[in-house]
């Protein structure tokens, strides 16, 4: 588990330009991370299981709020911006759960 969030954390760092097949393989990267996450035990009151349920929040809400189709029919310009936005967020959420791991 811990190896796969690190090759999707690593392939959505390596994201830098704004292409409508990317953010499809995103957002399919995001559906699988969340998959992963959701499978991951924690101890109550762990770092790991606030960094884990804070994770699958903002991974949903990208998916939710931010990825969904208006997402795509919004202006290239939007479109790029929003991407830079999100790839910063997941990346944060899924390093907070990865960093986790390994100190637990």
């Amino acid at each position: 588990m811990e190896n796969r969030l690190n090759e999707i954390l690593t392939t959505i760092n390596g994201y830098y330009h704004y292409v409508e097949d990317i953010v499809h393989q995103y957002i399919l990267l995001i559906d699988e991370a969340i998959e992963i996450m959701s499978v991951i035990e924690t101890t109550p009151a762990s770092m790991l299981e606030y960094a884990k349920n804070d994770a699958l929040i903002v991974l949903s809400n990208e998916l939710a709020n931010r990825l969904n189709e208006s997402f795509f029919n919004a202006p290239i310009e939007r479109r790029k911006s929003e991407f830079k936005i999100s790839k910063m967020l997941v990346g944060v959420a899924i390093g907070n759960v990865l960093s986790n791991m390994t100190a637990d």
